[in-house]
């Protein structure tokens, strides 16, 4: 099996987890970040990589998810 059979599917064929997404500015984002589960704010940071690249939201977004994971290695 090849690295690219495993591979997720790219986040521009998938529903982006936050209405509007794309057209959102930073501070927007901040607001809906909060409510979001580890695998929506993954997608949301593989689509930012990808395709817009604001330093800040990528930082945003990798904090958070940061955060989620610590969050669940705590839990028993």
């Amino acid at each position: 099996m090849s690295d690219l059979e495993d591979a997720t599917p790219a986040t521009v064929t998938q529903e982006l987890p936050v209405l509007d997404y794309k057209h959102l500015p930073r501070l927007e984002i901040e607001r809906h970040v909060l409510g979001l589960d580890e695998d929506a704010t993954a997608v949301l940071l593989r689509y930012e990589c990808d395709h817009r690249a604001r330093t800040p939201v990528i930082r945003l977004l990798t904090a958070r998810l940061r955060h989620l994971r610590a969050d669940r290695r705590k839990q028993p």
